[in-house]
Order: C-alpha cells, then structure tokens, then sequence
C-alpha cells in the first residue's frame, strides 16, 4: 500500500497530563541570569527525551552589539495608530495538499486497513516511529470507523530578507531563485499537512527598487522558492509590513494571487471586503484558521483611506476574531501575533497580557514571531479548561543577522486530532534551526535543522560568538537552546515535546 499521503511528526510517549492544577505548564523567570522557578510540572515520560518538565531557565537581555545589516538592536514594542478591524483576508482552502486529504479520505477503509498492519493496533489514530534522519514514518492517518483524524502543522520563524539573503540568489543572466534557503529544510515543511512561515518582509519586487534594513522590499522570487519548499501559509503583520507603504502591500497581494493562488497570506489586506474574511486550511475533515496580527509597524502610520491594511494587535477584537472564524467552520484556531522584544529570551509583560486575552478569546495555539530569537513554550488555560500552546518567540527561520543567538531559530509543530464532533491539539514540539551564512553570500546559505548541522559546518558558518553564546558548534547550539527552553529540551532527538489535549 502507497502511503504517499500520510504525513509526519514526532511521536509522544503515552499521554500524561500536563501542570493540570497550574494556570501555566511553565513560567519562565523574567529576571536575573540563570534564575529559575520551581517546577510545578508533573513528570512525563516520552519515547524520545525520557524528560521531566523542569523549570525553564530565565537569560537576561543578550549582547546588545547590532548586525552590519541589521542595525543597533532595540526595543520595538511600539503602539501603531491601527484601525480597529476584526477578521483576517480570503476563506481559502489549499488546493496543494487538499487533493492528498481527500484521496486520505476517499481511501478511509483502506487506510484503516493500512494504520492496523504499521501500528499492530486495530483502529489506532496512527503510532509513529522515527527514521534515521529523526522524522516520524506516519502522520495523518485517517479512521473512517472511529471517525478519527489527524493533521500535523509546522511553522518556522521569520524570513527577514537582508541585502546579502537577497544577493544569494542572484544569477548571471539577471535572474534569481533562492531555492537554496530552503533546500535543507524542505523535506520537513512538505511532511507536514500545513506548513507555515513568518514572511517578515514585502514582496514588491524588482519593480519597486529591492531594499534591506531598515525598510525592507525583497524579491517575489523569494516567495516562489517558499511555495517550492512545501510552505502553505506566508504570515504578512509584521513591524516592516508598511515599510513600502500600501503600494507594497498591494504588489505583494498581488504576485500570491497570480503566481500562487493557493498561498494563504494572513494579516495583511488590500480592500476592506478581504479584511473581514478569515484564513482557513482543510485537511480532511480538520480546518485550521490562522489569525495574524502585528504590535507595531516602526511607528509607520498606517494609511487613513487604507486602515483595514494591516492587521493590529491593539485595534483587534480578539472574540470577534475566533467567533468569525468558528463560525466559517474552523475546528481550530492558530493565532500569530508578531510581539515583544527584540533581542530577548524572555516574554515581556505585554506579550503575556496579549497571550491571555487571546486565550480568553478561545484561540487553540499562539505562535509568535519578532524577537529574532528563541523564546520558551508554555502551555496556558482556557475558560473551558483546555490547554493553549504558547511559543513565544520562534527567532529567525532565514536572516543575515550575524550574531550566534539570532542564527538558531525554532520549527514549531502541532498536533491536532479529531474524534467525532471532539477536535483538539493534542502535543507540540520545538526543534531548533541554524541559519548557515557564508560570507560571499552565495547558494551554500541556508537553513537546517539542528539535528541535520554538523560541526563542519558549524565552522564555516560566518556567525559572530557572544557572552552567552561562546561556541558556535553543536553541542554550543543545543547548550544555547536548553538556556532558552529548558531542562525538558532533549539533545538526542533535538526538540522538546510537549503533551497537550490528549483525547
């Protein structure tokens, strides 16, 4: 039997449950070098890390020097004049990968056939096993009898197209791809049901003079390599989303729309009718709605005849957001508010004051972007009970900036199940990325997960070393990422997995 539709995530240990008398699964301490809390978490086993959830460690702010490219590091928690304006832009589904969930569907008696001869249990949701390069050999298996479904979700962070990211795909006949940025990281975004990116930066093109820091316009090219890559959905609310004014908004709308049509581009709009439309991915018998919004836009103010243009983390009714969304049919709700402090380990007071009105709203995850560096995962309380995954920061996905910090990112990945009517995210995880930059900036730049970098390439990556990040090889990339996340994070499978909602 084919199994060319199934999909993949890592395997989590038998469910447990997670902090269930605590508001948080893990409050990292917000000040002092190294600090921490004491752990309230129960112990949980897991096929991979055998970890326990311990405290996570608390960094104060890192090294303030800046990248050459990227100018001085600063705080960029700034209050834009946005317009208040529910809703996100186009219903969609993904045409891409909706033919694999309805050839999954349409075979559902197969595939039960199918999930009893690879797990040994009859009527099982779907037991993964890792291969060799640390990816799981089954996802999205698909129950007809029992009516069980799952879909896995992965999201890197942010795409921040400085001059020498754009220069690496340049040819000699004037033409450009940057297939290469994500050559290494591909297989893992087509596994996935829906793949997800934070797209910092406007896609103008050519025709409207590219640009880096510190107002950004990057080449469309960029976004083909990115749909190339197995991406799904290209986050647009970002603090640079009005660095090109409207004009870039609707320039970058435009090449999704007639080279991409499938892409989903949350948190921008260019009319008032596709403001109020939310973003919804199916997959099967699960639809997943993306709400993305942004803290600031640089102090940019945003046009008086275009304010529904960029989705606003102050001017957003969060309620009226997952109402509008579950009521398009969406079984799960995934908000993306780009946030915080750039440049800090930690969540500041106003990203968790964010956090919980969306959690109060009834969102199913948040994934954040912004900082351009890692930040931990906790997991939060819903009114009714359930547990909210939190990333706080995912970091750089693909960037030029040089220091060691802001060149290890984070993938997020979800799990969502549903039985029946009963659809949840059951467990999450967090695997750690490393930006590989070469100093001529040509096509060997791009990005890997940690488990696949090696210390040979550790030792040509052109990466400035910092006071609490000393060493630029493996074992220092995966001591900077236990600092950030925690004694849970697991060397040997390179990620930390989380429990969630187990069904």
């Amino acid at each position: 039997m084919s199994m060319w539709f199934l999909a993949r995530m890592p395997r989590l240990a038998p469910r447990t449950t997670i902090c269930s008398s605590q508001p948080t699964a893990r409050i990292p301490s917000m000040v002092g070098c190294l600090s921490m809390r004491p752990c309230t978490a129960r112990s949980c086993a897991m096929s991979k890390s055998e970890a326990l959830f311990g405290s996570h460690l608390g960094l104060n702010r890192p090294d303030a020097r800046f990248d050459r490219e990227d100018g001085p590091a600063r705080a960029s928690s700034i209050r834009s004049a946005m317009d208040e304006r529910p809703g996100s832009a186009l219903v969609g589904g993904m045409t891409r990968r909706r033919f694999l969930a309805t050839a999954a569907a349409g075979f559902g008696m197969v595939v039960t056939a199918c999930a009893t001869g690879c797990s040994g249990l009859p009527g099982e949701v779907g037991s993964r096993d890792f291969d060799a390069a640390g990816h799981a050999s089954l996802a999205t298996i698909q129950d007809s009898e029992r009516g069980a479904h799952r879909v896995s979700i992965v999201m890197g962070g942010d795409v921040l197209a400085h001059r020498g990211i754009w220069m690496s795909g340049e040819r000699a006949d004037g033409t450009r791809n940057y297939d290469h940025l994500f050559s290494a990281i591909a297989p893992t975004f087509k596994s996935a049901d829906i793949a997800m990116v934070n797209q910092e930066t406007v896609l103008g093109g050519v025709e409207m003079g590219l640009s880096g820091f510190p107002t950004f316009n990057s080449p469309q090219e960029l976004g083909d390599a990115e749909a190339a890559a197995g991406i799904d959905v290209a986050l647009a609310a970002t603090n640079h989303a009005l660095d090109k004014g409207f004009e870039g908004i609707e320039a970058t709308l435009r090449f999704w729309r007639e080279r991409h049509p499938e892409m989903l581009v949350p948190g921008i709009a260019d009319s008032n009718e596709a403001a109020d439309r939310p973003h919804i991915v199916t997959r099967g018998r699960i639809a997943v709605a993306i709400l993305n919004y942004t803290e600031t836009t640089n102090g940019i103010p945003m046009p008086a005849e275009h304010p529904y243009c960029v989705k606003s983390l102050y001017r957003s009714n969060f309620a009226a957001d997952v109402s509008r969304a579950r009521e398009a049919g969406a079984d799960i709700v995934i908000a993306c508010p780009h946030w915080g402090t750039e440049y800090v380990y930690e969540p500041n007071a106003a990203q968790r004051r964010l956090a919980s009105r969306l959690v109060e709203a009834g969102v199913d995850a948040i994934i954040g972007t912004h900082p351009h560096v890692l930040q931990p995962v906790e997991l939060m309380h819903r009114p009714d009970g359930r547990r909210v995954p939190v990333f706080w920061s995912l970091g750089n996905l693909i960037s030029r900036q040089m220091e060691a910090p802001r060149t290890v990112g984070g993938l997020a990945g979800l799990t969502v199940e549903k039985i029946g009517d009963v659809c949840a995210i059951t467990s999450c995880s967090i695997q750690p990325t490393v930006m590989h930059k070469t100093s001529r900036s040509d096509t060997e730049m791009r990005v890997y997960r940690l488990a696949d970098y090696s210390d040979e390439l550790a030792g040509g990556n052109n990466v400035e070393t910092t006071e609490d990040f000393p060493s630029f090889t493996v074992a220092g990339c995966h001591d900077f990422a236990s600092k950030v996340l925690g004694a849970s994070y697991d060397r040997a499978s390179s990620s930390l997995l989380l429990e969630v909602n187990p069904l």
